[in-house]
């Protein structure tokens, strides 16, 4: 009987298995191995792929662009995670509180889940192209500017920062904030109403409240969430590549994106894959952090 059960359970499990293996581990491996060879598609049939190393971990970091688009992304994922959570924790918050018009309200925050980043970024270009735009048009008429904001081709910047960079920022955070709002709300609620009674007995501001009560039991929620988010941000592609291709000056540039361009307009298989294994040695850190905090916790 447990023979049997075990076998029902493999069978259920393996065609996820194998796509995963297919589409994601089998893959992976490759551009690991690749980025240890020299895979020039320009030169691949006069001198193959002969081993070499660490060079093309070497030359990208020895890529000013390259150092840049790591920089950006570290950045932008920094000021992605930060206002996603910040604006999530105080939506759904929101949401859940009993409102009138709640239903309008949460239909309204869950429009962006439904639109593909791909249409999201098409959608944005228009809303922030610099002669055409709307939100130009609306900031002139309130007298709030002179002349037009250049949301994605303005060069200047300030430290680190551009507005371009700020732009994208902007747009992944629409586009993601849906899903965030959902895991807070579930967070929210399954905390029990009776420690939010107690603290209120005990004389607690609505500030000590969400101090004292809300974000701790949170905790497991928010520890999910911002290890995902910061593992996304870093692998983050579609949005910045369609909406500037990393311009202007390489300003919103990031390291999938560099990737890309090293294997698609250069065809320099190698660089692109060691840049691939930046992006996945970053990401293997956050998720070592974060599987050994768990650890930590199921162990108290």
């Amino acid at each position: 009987m447990e023979r049997d059960k075990l076998i029902f359970c493999y069978t259920m499990v393996a065609p996820a298995l194998l796509v995963t293996i297919g589409l994601g581990i089998y893959p992976m491996l490759a551009s690991m191995v690749m980025s240890f060879q020299r895979y020039d598609l320009l030169q691949i049939n006069q001198i193959g792929t002969p081993f070499v190393g660490l060079d093309n971990y070497i030359t990208v970091f020895k890529d000013p662009r390259f150092v840049q688009t790591v920089v950006n992304t570290i950045l932008f994922t920094a000021i992605a995670v930060v206002v996603s959570v910040a604006m999530g924790v105080f939506l759904s918050q929101v949401i859940n509180a009993n409102i009138r018009g709640r239903s309008v309200l949460r239909t309204l925050v869950f429009v962006p889940w439904f639109v593909p980043p791909v249409v999201a970024s098409a959608i944005w270009m228009w809303l922030l192209q610099t002669e055409r735009s709307p939100i130009n048009d609306a900031l002139m008429s309130l007298g709030l500017i002179d002349s037009n904001i250049r949301f994605l081709t303005d060069p200047s910047t300030i430290g680190p920062f551009s507005i371009p960079m700020m732009s994208v920022a902007a747009v992944r955070v629409w586009n993601g904030l849906p899903i965030i709002i959902i895991f807070l709300l579930a967070g929210l609620q399954s905390i029990p109403k009776g420690l939010y009674e107690a603290a209120e007995i005990d004389g607690a501001s609505i500030l000590q409240k969400f101090r004292y009560v809300t974000l701790p039991m949170l905790k497991p929620v928010l520890s999910v969430l911002l290890a995902l988010l910061v593992m996304n941000g870093l692998g983050q592609f579609e949005i910045n590549y369609i909406m500037t291709g990393g311009g202007p000056r390489n300003l919103t540039n990031i390291m999938a994106v560099y990737s890309y361009q090293q294997a698609f307009m250069f065809f320099r298989f190698d660089y692109a894959a060691a840049a691939s294994g930046v992006i996945l040695l970053m990401t293997s850190v956050v998720c070592i952090f974060y599987v050994r905090a768990q650890t930590k916790d199921d162990l108290r």
